[in-house]
């Protein structure tokens, strides 16, 4: 047994205390390996994480995925090229990126944490180049034609501080 002063400094899991009431927030953001935010979760955590970026000055990288038979027209993402769509992306991004459904079972998204120093155009390519090539090595060739991997950058809006 640690002596008391240790114990105390360890955190607390909420799954730990079951007399405990669950917070809503919480249960939203919970999540098992292997599955993706709804639409509405994906869309808060992406306001969440901008007005952190804005709070630093830095820039929020959003990458879109989507397949599209005729171009500029999204088709829905069947369940089973969803699973893959998700796994390709967990493959090809970081740990710390946030991946969700942008547009529920249409588009799928990942919210990227940009370093300061890369905000060019070239930088944006190569992800969307590197994703999608690791996108199209898992979906089925007749899916992977529609597929179309963008990346959006927003810069930090102006905080007026009172």
């Amino acid at each position: 047994m640690l002596p008391w002063p240790v114990m105390w400094a360890l955190p607390v899991r909420l799954r730990e205390m079951p007399n405990q009431p669950r917070h809503k927030a919480i249960r939203a953001l919970e999540r098992a390996p292997g599955t993706e935010y709804d639409e509405e979760t994906f869309h808060h955590l992406l306001a969440m994480e901008q007005a952190r970026a804005d709070r630093l000055n830095q820039r929020l990288r959003l990458l879109l995925a989507t397949l599209e038979p005729l171009p500029g027209k999204p088709a829905p993402i069947s369940p089973a090229s969803a699973v893959r769509l998700f796994e390709g992306l967990r493959l090809s991004l970081r740990e710390t990126d946030i991946m969700g459904w942008y547009r529920q079972d249409r588009v799928a998204g990942a919210i990227l944490s940009a370093r300061p120093d890369a905000a060019d155009s070239e930088t944006m390519d190569l992800i969307e180049q590197r994703v999608g090539k690791g996108l199209r090595e898992r979906l089925p060739s007749s899916v992977a034609t529609g597929l179309r991997v963008r990346v959006a950058e927003q810069g930090p809006k102006r905080v007026v501080k009172r």
